[in-house]
């Protein structure tokens, strides 16, 4: 199996988070392992979080591995307050 890698840069709020939705479905159309580079990015908030959730499962659906690069330390904390701690550190190569 092919791998991308896309970056992400900028807010993952609820204000942009339908536009990145359209740019990870568009990236997991070609059946690659996609690995997501999150240095850049933020603010954060749930819908951010969500967004990530929503493209783990459309991944596993396409028989397309997700994995997350260099997690924020706001992206880290919303999934901790959410007890999403364990799920994050499964899919990342970040320090949680």
């Amino acid at each position: 199996m092919n791998k991308q890698s896309l970056t992400i840069s900028g807010p993952m709020t609820i204000y942009e988070v339908g536009d990145w939705r359209e740019l990870f479905l568009h990236s997991l159309k070609s059946g690659s392992s996609l690995d997501v580079d999150l240095h850049t990015s933020g603010p954060w908030d749930t819908a951010g979080l969500q967004l990530l959730i929503s493209l783990v499962n459309t991944g596993h659906q396409r028989d397309c591995e997700v994995r997350f690069q260099l997690v924020p330390k706001v992206c880290r904390d919303l999934a901790r307050r959410a007890g999403l701690s364990e799920w994050l550190k499964k899919l990342s190569n970040s320090e949680l």
